[in-house]
């Protein structure tokens, strides 16, 4: 695959990140021209140590843009969630979930002991891309992607039990979302550079992002549950939002369409 289309597939990949943040926190904080674009700085910095680094690249280069698109995604949103709990310092009263990573509910007050751990995780999440065993079979699709499904579940409910409750239906929807979808990914396998088991769980993992999301922020319209309920609503945003919308509806067709044209290729 060119540079130039795979880079081009990374910014869109991107671009659809940024576009359900603002569709969702908009509302609360403003349209921000300047860190709106924060998601594709984040992709292409992903995007480039994959295609340029040797060991990455052998396999980076015989994915489909489908693939790359779903894959630069999910590692960005591993990296942007650890990035806010563990790096980020910004005041946290306006959300009623913190962004900032807690113990069990309880604040992390010691910068060092959060920046460790951060440099730990991220240092694991680099460590699954080196796991290149490769998937070739449908019920390896298909495992792969309810425990994929699981692990981001597990990222959320401790996240977010300490302040929601842990709601078991809701814990399992990650897992059944991506078991059910995994033919997706299964059918653009090449089964002469079958897709690596590291490179399939990220994969997922902006899958299960860009289904989910799509399903809380466009159709159920739920405002983002990480702002305290009772923060002031910006009407001004929430009537001119839905310009986010519609462009990822193109970004959506538009990948549907490189989809069924790499399927028929293989």
């Amino acid at each position: 695959m060119t540079f130039t289309l795979s880079f081009i597939t990374a910014l869109v990949s991107g671009l659809y990140t940024c576009l359900w943040g603002a569709f969702k926190d908009a509302p609360y904080e403003g349209f921000k021209p300047k860190t709106f674009p924060r998601s594709m700085y984040f992709h292409v910095a992903i995007f480039l140590p994959l295609y340029f680094i040797p060991y990455f690249s052998a396999q980076f280069q015989h994915l489909g843009l489908v693939q790359m698109f779903f894959l630069i995604m999910g590692l960005e949103r591993f990296l942007a969630e650890i990035y806010k709990g563990f790096f980020r310092t910004e005041d946290q009263q306006k959300y009623f979930v913190p962004s900032r990573i807690t113990f069990f509910g309880r604040p992390v007050t010691s910068d060092l002991v959060r920046h460790s751990a951060g440099v730990l995780i991220v240092a694991i999440v680099f460590a699954f891309l080196l796991v290149a065993a490769p998937i070739k079979s449908f019920w390896g699709y298909l495992v792969t992607g309810y425990c994929t499904g699981l692990l981001v579940a597990l990222g959320g409910a401790y996240k977010d039990a300490p302040f929601e409750g842990f709601k078991w239906l809701k814990f399992q929807r990650s897992g059944v979302v991506l078991a059910a979808l995994s033919p997706l990914f299964y059918f653009l396998g090449n089964p002469e550079h079958p897709v690596g088991l590291g490179f399939l769980i990220y994969m997922n993992g902006g899958l299960e992002r860009f289904t989910v999301e799509y399903y809380k922020t466009y159709i159920q319209r739920n405002m983002s549950g990480k702002f305290q309920p009772n923060l002031p609503r910006i009407q001004r945003e929430l009537d001119t939002r839905e310009k986010f919308h519609y462009a990822a509806l193109v970004i959506i067709a538009g990948l549907a369409a490189l989809y069924a044209h790499e399927r028929g290729a293989l």
